[in-house]
């Protein structure tokens, strides 16, 4: 039988405090004119170091601002900019949104694209995954784009500069990946391409950086000390995981009940207004961990959160019981849970919460 073609790509990245004095060197090869797609924080944080990093060559670089959700609609906006077709390159700058936008616009115009993340709070700097919401906020779809980008440029002095709360996010959303992709992959070894079963091996490699420098890593943040711990959790965030990504099938082996259980809890109001992505994948990742009864796991994971303060219970996360019903329904629905060791069902996850709930109550008697 014929095999199957397939390609697999993988970025480069430039880490630490002076990062972007190699923009020039490394970019330069696809052009000289490069856009921005970021918001006014993240522009207002970085552009003195951009600036810089170009200064007295003849790259160039125009700022221009994204709509502020990573919707659809707002990427085809930005496409029909002057300073986006014009562009040699994208240059995605921010946080999530930010640069999941500027990804699509750049696969929509075939144009490279390089990432500048401004905070430590997910992967999408890296991968060839993006997370696409409604105008509206509500959570839409993921879409994967041709391929990852050329370059991530990683500054720990800007991941240092930020506000504490998105790495704490972001730590949050890295404690799931192993978890879930692990778990997804169970039972499916002899479906596993050796990319796949590479980005298997390397999702056991996510947690214990977190585990170690975590609670380090937080305190320089909140002194804006860019510092050993900064750089290991970053690279953990964005490489590690990333590269779990852009490895394995992400409709498959990339996610499972901890990011189902957010994608439905979008619909709650009181959750897409206050608590971060990360945050409530990390407490879905607890309740993922209970379900499948990994009581080993739980209870070191259960501590780490307790000193980092993540979401451990409902009410964490200002969810009650009653408020269920329709998540769960959404839940279930959602592909991540497609790919799973066995079916998951709303009474599973519902048990798992209400388990967790108890937990919480032993280990605070």
């Amino acid at each position: 039988m014929k095999m199957d073609n397939y390609s697999v790509f993988f970025p480069g990245y430039s880490a630490g405090e002076d990062a972007y004095k190699e923009i020039t060197s490394v970019c330069s090869p696809y052009g000289n004119k490069a856009v921005v797609i970021s918001d006014e924080i993240s522009i207002n944080a970085t552009k003195k170091y951009l600036d810089e990093a170009i200064a007295g060559t003849d790259f160039s670089i125009e700022y221009i601002l994204f709509p502020g959700e990573a919707a659809f609609e707002y990427a085809e906006e930005l496409q029909q900019t002057d300073a986006v077709k014009n562009a040699d390159m994208i240059f995605c700058l921010g946080g999530g949104k930010a640069i999941d936008t500027g990804k699509l616009v750049a696969h929509n115009l075939k144009k490279p694209y390089f990432t500048f993340p401004t905070i430590a709070s997910t992967c999408a700097c890296n991968s060839a995954l993006g997370i696409y919401y409604y105008p509206n906020h509500v959570f839409r779809t993921f879409f994967r784009v041709d391929r990852p980008p050329v370059h991530i440029f990683i500054s720990t002095k800007v991941i240092a500069e930020a506000p504490a709360s998105f790495l704490w996010a972001g730590i949050g959303d890295g404690m799931s990946k192993e978890i879930e992709v692990k778990f997804s992959a169970r039972g499916k070894e002899d479906e596993l391409t050796l990319s796949e079963q590479a980005g298997v091996a390397l999702s056991g490699c996510c947690t214990e950086p977190l585990l170690k420098y975590g609670v380090q890593a937080m305190e320089d943040c909140r002194n804006n000390r860019a510092s050993k711990a900064i750089e290991m959790v970053a690279l953990d965030i964005f490489i590690n995981t990333g590269m779990v990504s852009n490895m394995v099938d992400s409709h498959k082996y990339n996610t499972n009940l901890a990011h189902a259980l957010f994608n439905s809890m979008t619909i709650l109001p009181q959750v897409e207004e206050r608590h971060r992505h990360g945050e409530v994948v990390s407490y879905g990742t607890l309740v993922l961990l209970t379900m499948d009864k990994q009581y080993d796991k739980l209870d070191r994971f259960f501590d780490f959160y307790k000193e980092m303060k993540l979401p451990t219970k409902l009410a964490d996360i200002e969810v009650s019981v009653d408020e269920l019903g329709p998540v769960l329904d959404e839940a279930v629905k959602k592909y991540d849970l497609d790919y799973s060791p066995y079916k998951i069902t709303q009474d599973m996850i519902k048990a798992a919460i209400l388990e967790l709930e108890e937990y919480n109550k032993k280990k605070e008697a």
